[in-house]
């Protein structure tokens, strides 16, 4: 996967956020996740720093983001 690639993924995970109803925030929170997760991975497999640093921050906002929900 590219870097172009892997961007769009980070995106995708921002945008399930950004979109996601009070019914539906729960599989959007789980779809962000999985974008951010394949997006890390594949990150580390082209040996791309900044976009795993990116990947990680928005896991870390992601979190932060289900304690306050839980």
């Amino acid at each position: 996967m590219d870097e172009g690639a892997i961007f769009q993924l980070i995106v995708k995970a921002d945008e399930a956020l950004k979109y996601a109803t009070t019914e539906k925030g729960a599989a959007r929170r789980k779809q962000a996740r999985g974008h951010l997760e394949e997006a890390k991975a594949a990150a580390e497999e082209i040996g791309n720093a900044a976009l795993v640093a990116q990947a990680d921050q928005r896991l870390a906002d992601l979190a932060e983001l289900e304690r306050g929900n839980g």
